[in-house]
């Protein structure tokens, strides 16, 4: 028999208050009666009293009268022995049950060695384990829903388990990993969430080399897109920040600037949007990009391939990793701008898989000009001061933004 619905809504709002709980309660749960009613949409007078009667005839629920109005019901009440009964009601689970499975998967998945990131993984199982044990969530991981956290952690094993050839569309990713085609696209949220809990930092699906579909260009200054019939688009050259999604992009067949130069910045709200300001004259494309993704890259490949091509990124290991991702893009070099690494007293250790990245940089034939700096990152055992922002706001009106030190 379907229970009523103040029953329906009395579980509800006793799940929703013991829902954060891993242990026994130690009071019983109390609603006011005539509230609950209304708050289940029960709102006539004959309606509440077949209420009523229905509360009476439930000998889990103690039923606390109006004080001097022994007919009439203040306060409808749970007592710790009857919460099992509530359960098997709804089909409900207990918190401990859902931590105590929650904890097992952890065990399970981290058990099982992963190929390419072993250290972060393990670290990874360290500090579900430790949340979850004391009740608390960790990232987009939740213990309260074991089903979707063993989806997501499983997906974020598979995913980064493999290396993926750049600009793979994210369904077709979705598929290769047994998936259905739409799975990944419908947790990209929660995915790029977990992959910057895995990484230490911000990480999107793009910088493993998944497109995504939302792809869009963020940039500032003359841009003129041309295409195959004769017609073309130019922006709007007063905006501070101006976007194109990346279909317009493809669509064109070759792109133009009035621009000297383009400089990419890896910090786009902040650092991007100082620049755009600064630069008066309109003489630098300014285009915000961490890894670069789709659109960036379409634009990078169309551009006109004598215009020089400057990054001014973070100075970490990971802002030197996409400066060597943009230079992996065709058919012009990209200078590093204003990336002079620099000390700090307190600045962050750097973790196993940063020294990862120092050790690939080094190795890799396109960074040799920058490899003084990597050194010297790399013998400090630290970040150094490493943010963009630390350089303030730019004090030229135009390139090259702040002044050249002689």
């Amino acid at each position: 028999m379907k229970p009523p619905a103040w029953l329906v809504e009395f579980h509800r709002q006793w799940r929703k208050a013991r829902a954060g709980s891993v242990t026994a309660a130690l009071r019983p749960f109390r609603r006011d009666w005539e509230t609950l009613l209304d708050q289940a949409g029960i709102h006539s007078a004959e309606d509440r009293e077949a209420a009523q009667r229905e509360a009476e005839k439930c000998s889990k629920l103690k039923l606390i009268p109006v004080k001097y109005r022994p007919r009439f019901i203040d306060k409808i009440e749970l007592s710790l022995a009857s919460e099992a009964w509530l359960h098997d009601l709804f089909h409900s689970v207990p918190g401990e049950t859902l931590q105590r499975r929650s904890l097992n998967l952890v065990r399970q998945m981290t058990q099982r060695p992963h190929p390419l990131l072993p250290e972060l993984w393990n670290t990874l199982g360290e500090r579900l384990e430790s949340a979850f044990a004391e009740g608390r969530s960790a990232g987009p991981f939740a213990w309260k829903e074991p089903d979707q956290f063993e989806t997501l952690l499983a997906i974020l094993f598979e995913l980064t388990a493999r290396p993926w050839r750049t600009g793979t569309l994210i369904r077709d990713a979705s598929t290769v990993l047994g998936r259905d085609s739409k799975c990944m696209e419908s947790l990209e949220r929660p995915l790029t969430r977990a992959l910057e809990f895995l990484f230490g930092e911000e990480t999107p699906l793009e910088a493993l080399g998944i497109q995504t579909r939302n792809s869009v260009l963020h940039f500032s200054g003359p841009l003129e897109l041309h295409f195959e019939d004769g017609s073309r688009h130019q922006t709007d050259l007063l905006r501070f920040e101006s976007t194109l999604p990346v279909a317009e992009i493809e669509r064109a067949v070759r792109i133009t600037t009035k621009a000297q130069r383009l400089l990419t910045v890896e910090n786009s709200k902040t650092t991007f949007l100082q620049l755009a300001r600064a630069d008066l004259p309109r003489s630098t494309l300014l285009v915000a990009t961490s890894f670069p993704t789709q659109a960036v890259r379409r634009l990078l490949e169309k551009l006109p391939p004598e215009l020089p091509h400057f990054h001014f990124g973070d100075t970490d290991p990971s802002g030197w990793d996409i400066l060597r991702r943009l230079r992996e893009i065709h058919p012009r070099p990209v200078q590093p701008f204003q990336m002079t690494w620099r000390t700090k007293a307190d600045a962050p250790t750097l973790t196993p898989r940063e020294r990862l990245i120092l050790d690939r940089l080094l190795a890799d034939g396109t960074m040799t000009d920058c490899h003084d700096t990597l050194h010297t990152i790399y013998d400090s055992g630290t970040k150094g001061d490493y943010e963009q922002e630390t350089l303030g706001r730019p004090t030229l009106n135009g390139w090259p933004f702040y002044p050249i030190e002689l």
